[in-house]
């Protein structure tokens, strides 16, 4: 029997990069009518199943293309964002924060009626250490890429309730999965190489993680969730949602299973003993002025030291009292997939001109 309902709208931003190439897949599945912007059209849109949807160039740092993409559409999803340790405040401010701002104005504009900003873990900081933190905590971001998506988060919340709109926040933890090239998957790729030998920090820190592909449905999940939309709502925890798998893992413990699943690992392999965190941070430190003078990305970045060797660990209940279940519930036992994934393919994805993913 044939629905008479009508399609559901979705405008999904940073649709080339690793999380809005999930979103749209995502939503195409899902029978929605989609439109993706981003700066540059993904070659993935030439595929068949994707015929149906609507490219729109667009670009955060100027609205160009924005009021065109955001025409007629129900819900957005903004997973457009620049992730990025190594790149400028400036950068980061211009791209999450006022990018941000200025695409949640034209959504207000064109009459969309539900805002679900794609937001991170990272957020919380790293004074809670080992304690899963829930969404009522206070967010007490220290990097500046944490700084700015804490920044685009209450942009986002200014708009809730006006003209119609309605906003949700979703902050993931560590995500991976096969293509990812930045976060856990450097930390992989450094493994491979050899070049993460021993376990960072001198303590077990405990950090929380998703897969992309619960990326994509929870946010699907939480859009037709009408409970969670709360236009009146007065604190942004109200409309927050931690996004993570059911195994807070420590990182001595991802690093010991992911090294049982790679067949090889550079010259050195790994070892169980740990690296002052010090130690990192002045090799770090080093990679990046290297990096600077040479002008190519560092292999890693002094804020990325500081996330793996701190507590970033979530408290997924208030995501799981709405009924998700997960299809990756844990990181330990969707490792092996993932490596698989990355020796199939050479780890190739890293040799390419290192661009990071969720793309303006």
């Amino acid at each position: 029997m044939t629905s008479n309902a009508p399609q559901e709208s979705a405008l999904v931003t940073g649709a080339s990069g690793f999380v809005g190439s999930h979103l749209v897949d995502a939503l195409v599945d899902a029978g929605w009518a989609v439109t993706a912007t981003c700066r540059r059209r993904p070659s993935y849109l030439s595929r068949q199943k994707y015929a149906g949807v609507r490219y729109v160039a667009g670009d955060l740092n100027t609205s160009d293309g924005l009021g065109d993409a955001a025409a007629g559409q129900g819900t957005v999803f903004h997973a457009g964002a620049l992730f990025d340790f190594f790149a400028s405040r400036k950068d980061l401010e211009t791209t999450n924060v006022e990018g941000t701002r200025r695409l949640v104005e034209t959504a207000r504009r064109a009459g969309a009626k539900k805002f679900l900003y794609i937001s991170s873990g990272a957020i919380y900081g790293t004074g809670y250490e080992n304690r899963l933190v829930a969404e009522k905590d206070p967010p007490l971001p220290t990097d500046k890429y944490a700084q700015t998506k804490w920044a685009g988060e209450q942009v986002v919340f200014e708009a809730n309730g006006k003209d119609g709109l309605a906003v949700l926040s979703v902050r993931p933890g560590a995500i991976y999965g096969p293509g990812s090239r930045y976060g856990d998957a450097k930390a992989l790729y450094l493994l491979k190489r050899g070049l993460l030998f021993g376990k960072p920090g001198l303590r077990e820190m405990i950090s929380s993680h998703v897969h992309v592909h619960d990326v994509a449905r929870a946010s699907l999940h939480l859009a037709r969730h009408e409970a969670c939309w709360q236009p009146a709502a007065r604190d942004l925890h109200e409309v927050a949602y931690n996004l993570c798998d059911n195994s807070p893992t420590f990182n001595g413990a991802l690093l010991e299973r992911a090294s049982a699943l790679m067949p090889e690992k550079g010259l050195l392999g790994f070892f169980n003993v740990r690296i002052p965190a010090w130690i990192l941070k002045l090799s770090a430190h080093a990679v990046e002025t290297g990096a600077r003078l040479i002008r190519k990305r560092p292999w890693f970045e002094v804020d990325s030291i500081d996330y793996i060797t701190c507590g970033h660990g979530l408290s997924n209940e208030k995501l799981k009292a709405t009924g998700y279940t997960f299809e990756y519930p844990s990181i330990l036992d969707a490792l092996e997939d993932v490596i698989r994934w990355y020796e199939s393919t050479g780890w190739a994805v890293f040799e390419s001109d290192g661009t990071v993913w969720n793309e303006a």
